[in-house]
C-alpha cells in the first residue's frame, strides 16, 4: 500500500520546519533571562544569527573583530569567565525527567586588545 502527500503539504512540512527554528537576534529577548534562557527560549532560536550575521570575527575577512565592550551591550554580562580570559554564557539548560541532565554554551574567545577572535558552542549531557 503506498501513501502519498500532496506537494503543497510537504512544501507547507519543509517551509514550517525550517522557519520554526530560527530568531533574528533581538538584544532584549536574549537579555530577558526568564524567556531568553527558560521558557521560549530565545537565545537557542538567535545563536545562528548572533553568530553570523550580529558578531564579527576576523576570519571572515573583516579588518577586526567585535569589540567586548559591544559583545556585553548585546547579549549581556557573561556566566563565566575562564582562566584565558573566554567569557562563557548559557544557551540553554536541557532538563532531565527531575533535573538538569545537560547544557549548550557559547564560548567567546577574545585578544589582548578585547577583540573577538573567536566561539565554541560547548554542548554538554550529564549522566543520569
Amino acid at each position: 500500500m503506498k501513501i502519498t502527500f500532496p506537494k503543497q503539504f510537504l512544501l507547507l512540512l519543509i517551509l514550517f520546519s525550517i522557519s520554526g527554528c530560527k530568531e533574528n537576534f533581538e538584544s532584549e529577548k536574549w537579555q530577558n533571562e526568564e524567556n531568553g534562557l527558560y521558557g521560549e527560549n530565545h537565545r537557542k532560536k538567535m545563536l545562528p544569527d548572533l553568530i553570523n550575521n550580529v558578531l564579527f570575527f576576523p576570519h571572515r575577512g573583516n579588518e577586526k573583530g567585535t569589540k567586548r565592550t559591544e559583545v556585553v551591550k548585546l547579549i549581556g554580562k557573561h556566566f563565566m569567565k575562564d582562566c584565558d580570559g573566554n567569557d562563557t554564557y548559557e544557551i540553554e539548560e536541557k532538563q532531565g525527567l527531575i533535573d538538569p541532565n545537560g547544557f549548550v554554551r557559547l564560548k567567546l574567545m577574545y585578544d589582548q586588545d578585547s577583540t573577538l577572535r573567536g566561539y565554541v558552542i560547548e554542548d554538554g549531557n550529564y549522566l543520569e
